[in-house]
C-alpha cells in the first residue's frame, strides 16, 4: 500500500529534475550556467541526503524519520521510544524518494531563473506582443 504514494513522489522528484535540466540546458549553455548547475545540484544532493537520511521532526507523540516520505516512525510509550520500521520494499524506496526530492528542491532555484530568462528574451524578440493596442 505505501508504494502507491511512494511510486507517484518518485516519479513525480524524478520528472522535476529531468525537465529543470532540459530546462536550463534548452539552449546554448555558457559555462556559467554549468558552474550554477553543479552548485545547485550539490546543494540538492545535500539537501536529499539530510531530507532522507538525517532529518527527524516530533508530531503529537510521535518523532517521524524523513520527509516527505515517512522512512521511519517512533511512538512514545510510556516514556519509552517504540520505533516501526516498515518492510525492506517499503522502506528503501522511501529513503530514495526523499533524497530524489531534496534534489529537485535544490534544483527549482535553476528552472525559476532559466524561465525568466526565456521570459526576458521572448519579450524582447517581440516586443508588440503582450502591450495593450493604442487608443483609438
Amino acid at each position: 500500500m505505501g508504494l502507491v504514494i511512494i511510486l507517484p513522489f518518485a516519479a513525480l522528484a524524478c520528472f522535476g529534475i529531468i525537465s529543470i535540466y532540459r530546462l536550463v540546458f534548452r539552449g546554448d549553455a555558457g559555462p556559467e550556467q554549468w558552474k550554477a548547475f553543479k552548485i545547485h545540484a550539490v546543494a540538492g544532493i545535500a539537501l536529499g541526503v539530510f531530507l532522507g537520511f538525517f532529518l527527524s521532526y516530533r508530531v503529537a507523540n510521535k518523532r517521524i524519520a524523513g520527509f516527505p516520505i515517512p522512512v521511519t516512525i517512533s511512538s512514545l510509550d510510556d516514556g519509552r521510544w517504540t520505533t516501526n520500521i516498515p518492510p525492506a520494499i517499503i522502506h528503501y524506496p522511501a529513503m530514495l524518494t526523499d533524497f530524489l526530492s531534496g534534489m529537485a528542491i535544490g534544483l527549482v532555484p535553476m528552472a525559476v531563473a532559466a524561465f525568466l530568462k526565456q521570459t526576458r528574451e521572448r519579450r524582447e524578440a517581440n516586443p508588440d506582443k503582450g502591450s495593450a493596442p493604442p487608443p483609438p
